[in-house]
């Protein structure tokens, strides 16, 4: 009986969410273009695109036909399906938190310990803003221009702005970008990646520990839900890292020939679906590997409250982060009467955590 009402709630949400979202549901705050924010720059983009990669990408394949089709999303008319049945999400993980004020609203399995992926960018851009200088030029190393999956393409001897390494890192989510800026700013890949981690201690990210800048898959290398909603939630406190997330399409430069002489430009588009799309979304990052899985924090934005949606390993992360979010509305507007964190099949209330 219980798996029937499991599969029954799993057709009805797939066919509520390939219908066109209501005129009403729409986002009053459209995402941003780069020309709307204040960020200075001078540049554009390379000519070169790298074939993508098949251990790390955060491409939109999982999106269903008919969403892509159509560009919109559905809202389920039950919000509160996963909470009666959490074992119906596909997430390994997933957890649902309030920005504002840290409280969760809902979980499943966010302690576990799980690879995650480009999600691990958060951090890395986190520490980009706070202690590096964006109008500098980085000197693409060796070492940057080789590491493998999703990337600009960047060759040894090639200079790029520190912004719009930042760019490429959260938008198309580039480990060349991701390690050069790295290198650039902490001196050596495991010199940031050391503050990477004495970030994550002061932030209490007790589950958390980081062995690179790109989130490749490695032993040593690993999050939680719990752990990247904290994350994102410090992170959207900068203003600059806010208005990049929720940017669905930059442009950026990579500098070559003798003394930079020669620039090469790219435009460069994010890989979150719900930006456009689902009423609100602001943010943040997308991840991928074949360890990892489909991963993905979310947040939306919706007249005084944010929220941040975290989904690991999921194969329909979209479907689900628009789930959560709209439950998380409701919740906070009084039109859903339980909250709940689910370590196993059960749910028990939980109250929020403030600060």
């Amino acid at each position: 009986m219980k798996n029937g009402k499991r599969w029954i709630a799993l057709i009805t949400l797939n066919v509520l969410f390939t219908t066109a979202m209501p005129a009403w549901a729409r986002s009053s705050r459209p995402a941003r273009s780069r020309e709307d924010l204040t960020l200075s720059s001078t540049s554009g983009l390379s000519a070169r695109s790298t074939q993508a990669n098949r251990t790390q990408r955060d491409h939109p394949s999982d999106v269903p036909a008919s969403i892509r089709q159509t560009g919109r999303w559905g809202v389920p008319s039950d919000l509160n399906w996963f909470v009666n049945e959490p074992e119906a999400l596909s997430a390994s993980s997933a957890l649902l938190m309030d920005a504002d004020t840290g409280a969760i609203l809902f979980a499943r399995h966010h302690m576990e310990r799980r690879s995650p992926a480009s999600t691990t960018k958060i951090m890395t851009a986190l520490l980009i803003l706070e202690e590096g200088r964006l109008d500098d030029k980085v000197l693409i190393s060796e070492r940057a221009a080789a590491v493998s999956g999703t990337g600009l393409g960047l060759r040894r001897g090639q200079r790029v702005v520190l912004r719009d390494l930042l760019w490429a890192v959260l938008l198309k989510s580039a480990n060349d970008a991701a390690l050069a800026a790295a290198e650039h700013v902490g001196g050596s890949e495991e010199q940031f990646v050391a503050r990477m981690n004495a970030k994550a201690a002061s932030l209490g990210m007790q589950g958390t520990q980081f062995s690179n800048p790109h989130g490749l898959d490695h032993p040593d290398h690993y999050s939680t839900a719990f752990d990247l909603a904290i994350l994102a939630r410090q992170a959207l406190h900068n203003p600059t890292f806010a208005r990049m997330v929720q940017t669905r399409e930059a442009q950026v430069a990579i500098l070559t020939g003798r003394n930079g002489s020669v620039v090469k430009r790219r435009v460069i588009r994010t890989h979150n679906q719900l930006l456009g799309q689902f009423s609100g979304a602001d943010g943040v990052k997308t991840g991928y590997t074949s360890l990892a899985g489909r991963c993905l924090v979310a947040s939306a934005t919706r007249g005084d409250h944010q929220l941040i949606a975290v989904l690991l390993n999921d194969s329909r992360r979209w479907v689900e982060a628009a789930a959560l979010l709209e439950y998380g509305f409701a919740a906070l507007g009084g039109r859903v009467s339980s909250v709940g964190v689910s370590n196993g099949g059960s749910v028990d209330m939980l109250k929020g955590e403030g600060g």
